[in-house]
């Protein structure tokens, strides 16, 4: 998520439905970035690879309920984790991306992620 407090800075999303949610740190499940965009030594560098677009996996939580392909993803009270949307007019602006795998109630993992920001 952007960091309110930091210009240019980018931080863990901790709260569901943050509107400031910015991407999906990249890298997980031996998928590499297939372009890194920024500028070192400015505010538009960065420690990792964030996907704005294309399929990465993403931790998630499924404590919201059970996440299947096509589930629309919003940001968790899990520091860095994502969950399945289960209030459509709070997603409008938090929307990371849709579900390409499965997840069961309760249980915590990765999955794989069409990132679509909205």
């Amino acid at each position: 998520s952007i960091d309110a407090e930091c210009e240019g800075q980018l931080m863990l999303s901790q709260e569901p439905y943050d509107r400031r949610v910015a991407g999906i740190i990249s890298g997980a499940g031996n998928i590499k970035p297939g372009m890194v965009m920024g500028q070192e030594g400015s505010v538009a560098s960065g420690t990792y690879a964030i996907a704005l677009t294309g399929r990465v996996y993403c931790w998630v939580t499924a404590d919201n309920g059970p996440i299947s392909p096509g589930d629309l993803l919003t940001t968790s009270a899990v520091p860095g984790y994502a969950m399945r949307v289960d209030d459509p007019a709070r997603a409008q602006g938090a929307i990371i991306g849709k579900a390409m795998s499965r997840l069961e109630r309760g249980e915590k993992g990765l999955i794989l992620v069409l990132v679509i920001l909205q």
